[in-house]
């Protein structure tokens, strides 16, 4: 095999054979590159073991160009003082590629869904950035071969197509997924650990006039169950999204007028009481004694058709511009112009930092139970008669 001093000159002069060609550096002892016949060229490390059998191994480094020269001949110089410590970097990284399938991201990412984001009752979003971006992305890679390097590199290339937006929700679901696998014992470390979020630009601030929530909630009654009952269920009593699509039956004392979200299904993970109003009753749905939620489709599952309803919704309403969970903004700013006390606010919207902080946080136990259920009420009748929206009586189903 022929030997020379590698320069990248001399790299770039060298062509492909009908065979592969291996030609030696001169400088450093078993650092070479590979042509391919197909032109590809391709650093490498040849070195024996130095236990009693002296093996001969072969490492590949990686592609020129995807590797500098500084780079390679940096790597084989590591693979090299490696060997000499006594390890056999090339049986290692065998090693590697032999384990389980079961710690395959594709796998992985299944088994996040079943058994955490399914339970839930959330996820569509989540699971499309991790099948759309991440698996697509890092497919055929196993877990603990995700690096930070890899996770910024994603999030630089969302942001560099100009959707900074899209960067952070994609960075927010990768940590949380990998924060999970680190839960569940599957890797030591989140590649996440220790990288900032991704700027997303300015904080949205969408409240919706009484007038265009008018507009929104009528349009909303119009369109197909549940999507309408939904809509108006976020209006009224603020709650997140994936909390009223989730609502079950056996959450619900009717008696009591009350609704409690378990801790389970929170983003704080506290379990929330939620008072229900008159105009919120009559947005439910007949129960069925073998259907567990509540704003069930006609498949008996949770509806996660947002994406696409909404488009008709804004069509319909003439209000664009908005997102459904805007509709928390527009409740807590709504009931400060009822006169409702800001610390009560934050307790309906259940947030875990409020008007309340600092020591009186820490000692403030009191949930304002009273309270709330009054400023619900005064909430509830304002949108009922003062927007009058169309009537709420849901569509059979």
């Amino acid at each position: 095999m022929p030997t020379l001093k590698l320069t990248k000159t001399v790299i770039d002069d060298l062509r492909a054979d009908a065979t592969d060609q291996v030609y030696w550096d001169k400088t450093l002892r078993g650092f070479g590159l590979k042509i391919t016949p197909a032109g590809r060229k391709v650093f490498i490390v040849m070195y024996r073991t130095t236990d009693s059998r002296r093996q001969l191994r072969k490492y590949t480094l990686g592609p020129y160009g995807t590797l500098t020269l500084f780079m390679a001949r940096a790597a084989a110089q590591k693979i090299m003082l490696a060997r000499l410590d006594g390890q056999d970097p090339a049986a290692e990284k065998q090693s590697r590629r032999k384990r389980p399938s079961s710690l395959s991201l594709e796998l992985v990412i299944q088994q996040y869904k079943a058994e955490y984001l399914e339970p839930r009752g959330v996820g569509k979003e989540t699971m499309r950035i991790l099948m759309k971006i991440v698996l697509a992305r890092w497919s055929g890679r196993q877990i603990d071969e995700i690096t930070k390097g890899d996770v910024r590199d994603c999030i630089d290339a969302i942001i560099s197509r100009g959707a900074p937006a899209m960067a952070g929700r994609a960075f927010k679901a990768i940590r949380a997924f990998f924060k999970w696998c680190v839960g569940r014992g599957l890797m030591e470390l989140s590649p996440c650990a220790g990288l900032m979020p991704p700027p997303t630009g300015r904080s949205r601030d969408r409240v919706l006039s009484d007038e265009e929530l008018g507009c929104v909630l009528s349009a909303a009654m119009s369109l197909p169950h549940p999507f309408g009952s939904i809509v108006k269920m976020l209006a009224l009593t603020g709650q997140r999204r994936s909390e009223v699509a989730g609502m079950r039956w056996n959450e619900l004392d009717l008696d009591k007028g009350i609704w409690t979200i378990p801790a389970r299904r929170t983003k704080n993970r506290r379990a929330h009481i939620v008072h229900l109003t008159p105009p919120m009753l009559s947005l439910l749905p007949r129960a069925e004694d073998d259907q567990p939620l509540v704003f069930a489709t006609a498949q008996g599952k949770i509806y996660q058709y947002f994406s696409i309803t909404k488009k008709r919704l804004d069509s319909a309403s003439g209000v664009t511009g908005w997102v459904l969970h805007d509709l928390r903004r527009t409740v807590a700013t709504g009931m400060a112009g009822l006169g409702v006390a800001p610390h009560v606010a934050d307790k309906i919207l259940n947030h875990q930092s409020g008007t309340i902080s600092g020591i009186a946080a820490i000692y403030q136990r009191h949930e304002f139970l009273a309270e709330r259920k009054a400023a619900s009420e005064l909430w509830s009748q304002y949108v009922d008669e003062s927007l009058n929206p169309l009537s709420t009586e849901h569509p059979k189903h």
